[in-house]
């Protein structure tokens, strides 16, 4: 049993470790698109918003690619909050109640409720983890969409502006 319990301790640091890993992941991306919501707002106010009051179906289209390039990154943006948000970090009860119950059994006891411990709060980390790895990836593929249409709303404007 106590290799049993090495095995479960060292995915049990693991699992903790991969848990700061994605925290600290969302974290960053937060940050990084709080950046870009900042700068796709000031992109939409350039010349005095001049997107938003479109004339020609060229413009149109440029309107319609920079909203959903917006709409993708305010996605992005969410799923990062959502990865970042803290939920229960499941840990190992760390009560009185479980120490003086650990004391009062036999070793064998003791042992197969300290195997029941890893194994559920294992089970519960492993969820949240793969819950935040989830919506950071979909924050990842949101801000790939964004920069696609954001950077053809970029390819447009240039176009236009070189037709004048």
């Amino acid at each position: 049993m106590e290799k049993t319990l090495d095995y479960l301790r060292d995915r049990y640091v693991e699992e903790q470790a991969r848990f700061d890993h994605f925290e600290n992941k969302s974290a960053k991306l937060l940050t990084f698109v709080t950046v870009i919501v900042a700068g796709v707002t000031a992109l939409g106010g350039l010349n005095k918003g001049a997107i938003f009051h479109p004339s020609t179906e060229l413009q149109w289209g440029v309107l319609i690619i920079f909203m959903c390039g917006s709409f993708s990154v305010v996605c992005a943006w969410g799923h990062s909050l959502l990865a970042l948000r803290i939920g229960e970090c499941s840990v190992l009860p760390r009560n009185r109640e479980t120490a003086e119950y650990l004391s009062a059994v036999d070793e064998e006891t003791a042992s197969r409720h300290i195997y029941n411990c890893y194994v559920d709060t294992l089970e519960k980390l492993t969820d949240e983890i793969d819950g935040k790895s989830k919506n950071l990836e979909l924050a990842y593929d949101e801000l790939a969409i964004s920069a696609w249409c954001l950077g053809f709303v970029a390819l447009l404007i240039s176009f236009m502006e070189i037709m004048k």
